[in-house]
C-alpha cells in the first residue's frame, strides 16, 4: 500500500506531500481506487465504474485536491 501512497505523494506539492492533510487526501483517493476496483470485479459495469472514478476525479480537481499538476511533482 505505501508504494501507492508514495506515486500518489510525488504528485503533489511538497508541503501537501509531507503534511498530514496530504497523507489523508492520498488515503481517500486510494481508497476510492480500490473500491472502485472491486465494484468493477463484482459487476463487470466498466462504464458505471469509470464514470464513477471520473466523478470522483473531477471533485477532487474542483476542490483543489486532485492529484498531480499544480505542485513540483509529476
Amino acid at each position: 500500500m505505501d508504494d501507492w501512497l508514495d506515486v500518489l505523494a510525488a504528485c503533489r506539492p511538497r508541503p501537501e506531500r509531507d503534511g498530514p492533510e496530504g497523507a489523508v487526501r492520498r488515503t481517500l483517493a486510494l481508497a476510492v481506487l480500490r473500491g472502485a476496483l472491486l465494484d468493477l470485479l463484482a459487476t463487470d459495469d466498466e462504464q458505471r465504474v469509470t464514470a464513477a472514478v471520473h466523478r470522483h476525479l473531477e471533485m477532487l480537481r474542483r476542490d483543489g485536491d486532485g492529484v498531480g499538476g499544480d505542485g513540483d511533482g509529476a
